[in-house]
C-alpha cells in the first residue's frame, strides 16, 4: 500500500523528476491506442495476434452489453456485439477467428467468433481452458474437474482450426489410493503446459532388501499419452514440499514470479527450481502489489513492477520518483533480467500481454478493479540474447 508523503504537492511533481539509477530515456510511441465510447470501458479480456499484427479486445458497460472488436493493428477494424459480459479471456485460434471465455458462476465457458459474429464450435461449462499443442496439432484443451466417489479429472484436447476432438482422457483419482498407473497409483500436484502434463507424486516402495521403505518418487505424467517422465527419488521434502506448495497456487502454469513473505527477494519458480532474480533497480523502489508476469516465449518470462513514487527513499528524500512501469525479461535457463520496455504509469494501475514482439498495455481505471480507459499497443523488438 502506499503511504502519504506530508510534503504539499509531492505526487504533483513526480513525473518531472529523473533519478541516478532510472537514466532518462525516450519515451516510446504506441502503434495503436484503443479507447472505448464515453457509455463503457475496455474490458480486462484482450489478447494480441501471435503474429503481433492483430488484437481481439471488449468494450463494455459491464452490466449489460459487451461488444468484440478485431483490430489490424494501425488497419482495419471489425465489431461484434452480443458478447457475455462476464468475458474472462480471449485466446486467437486463426487469422480471424478468436475463443471468448466467458464465467458463469465459478465456471467456463467457450465460444468462438469471427468478424462475422458467433460460430457454432462451443464447449463448457468447464473449470479451466488453456491453449496447448496434442500429438504434434495446435489445440483448445478444457478441463472440468467433479467429484462423486473420489474425483474425476476430465481433459479433452479439441483441434483449433475444426474444434474436432483430438483426445480424452478422464484421470479417476481415489482418495485413499490416488489416481491408477501401470507403473503404480499416485497423487496429482500441479498442471502445466496447457493442461496436458501434470506433476505427480508416487508413495516410496518398501525396500525389503534394506528392510526399509524408499523416499517418495516424483514424476510428470504426460496426460493424453500415459507416460511418465523425469520420475526419481524425492532428496530434499521440505523444499519440495515448499515448491508444491507455490505451484499449487498457480496450477495450469509453467513457470512464475512471486515475492517472498517479507517482500525481500523476487523469486521465478519454474519446475522443481527456484531461482532468486536481481533487477537492474532495487526492488525496495517497486509496489509489490504491481507485480504482474507472462511467459513470453520457450526461454523467456516477462515480468513487470510499477515504481512507487513514495518509495523509501523518495520518502527518505522527500522528493517522489516517477511511477514508471518497468517490464523485464528474464532468461530462464540463465535467470538474467533484462529491461524491455519502461513507460510512464499515468497514474494508474495497468495490465498488459505480450504476443508476437508486441505488447497491449492496458491503463486501468482509477478505484475501479476491472477495464480500462485504454489499450496502447507497443513493439518490444527481440527477447535479449542468452548470457
Amino acid at each position: 500500500m502506499r503511504r502519504v508523503l506530508l510534503i504539499g504537492g509531492l505526487l504533483a511533481c513526480a513525473v518531472s523528476v529523473a533519478r541516478a539509477d532510472a537514466p532518462a530515456a525516450a519515451a516510446p510511441t504506441a502503434l495503436a491506442v484503443y479507447a472505448p465510447p464515453s457509455s463503457g470501458f475496455v474490458d480486462d479480456a484482450f489478447a494480441i495476434r501471435d503474429d503481433g499484427k492483430a488484437v481481439a479486445y471488449v468494450i463494455t458497460d459491464g452490466a449489460s452489453s459487451a461488444t468484440l472488436r478485431l483490430a489490424e493493428i494501425g488497419g482495419v477494424q471489425s465489431e461484434v456485439a452480443g458478447l457475455p459480459v462476464t468475458v474472462a479471456a480471449i485466446h486467437w485460434l486463426g487469422p480471424d477467428r478468436v475463443l471468448v471465455v466467458s464465467k458463469s458462476g465459478e465456471r467456463l465457458n467457450g465460444q468462438v467468433y469471427t468478424s462475422q459474429g458467433p460460430s457454432k464450435e462451443k464447449f463448457g461449462p468447464v473449470d479451466a481452458v488453456a491453449l496447448a499443442t496434442v500429438g504434434d496439432k495446435p489445440a483448445v484443451v478444457t478441463y472440468a474437474r467433479s467429484e462423486k466417489r473420489g474425483i474425476d479429472h476430465q481433459l479433452t484436447a479439441l483441434d483449433r482450426a475444426t474444434f474436432k476432438v483430438l483426445a480424452k482422457k478422464v484421470l479417476h483419482a481415489d482418495a485413499e489410493t490416488g489416481i491408477k498407473h501401470p507403473a503404480g497409483p499416485f497423487k496429482p500436484l500441479w498442471w502445466h503446459d496447457g493442461y496436458t502434463m501434470v506433476a505427480t507424486l508416487k508413495a516410496g516402495e518398501f525396500d525389503k532388501a534394506h528392510d526399509m521403505r524408499r523416499p517418495d518418487r516424483f514424476a510428470q505424467l504426460e496426460v493424453f499419452a500415459n507416460k511418465l517422465h523425469d520420475e526419481h527419488e524425492l532428496e530434499d521434502v521440505l523444499a519440495f514440499t515448499k515448491i508444491a506448495t507455490d505451484h499449487h497456487a498457480h496450477d495450469g502454469e509453467d513457470a512464475f514470479v512471486h515475492l517472498s513473505d517479507d517482500h525481500r527477494k523476487l523469486l521465478l519458480t519454474d519446475g522443481l527450481a527456484e531461482h532468486e532474480l536481481t533487477l537492474p533497480r532495487a526492488l525496495g523502489l517497486y509496489d509489490p502489489e504491481t507485480l504482474a508476469y507472462q511467459t513470453a516465449d520457450a526461454g523467456h518470462v516477462a515480468l513487470s513492477m510499477t515504481i512507487d513514487p513514495v518509495n523509501p527513499a523518495a520518502l527518505k528524500r522527500q522528493k517522489a520518483d516517477p511511477d514508471d512501469l518497468d517490464l523485464y525479461f528474464v532468461d530462464r535457463r540463465t535467470q538474467a533480467v533484462a529491461l524491455q520496455l519502461r513507460l510512464a504509469g499515468q497514474g494508474r494501475p495497468s495490465a498488459w500481454r505480450i504476443a508476437g514482439n508486441r505488447i497491449g498495455v492496458l491503463r486501468k481505471s482509477k478505484g475501479f478493479d476491472r477495464g480500462g480507459v485504454a489499450l496502447e499497443i507497443y513493439d518490444l523488438g527481440a527477447p535479449p540474447p542468452p548470457r
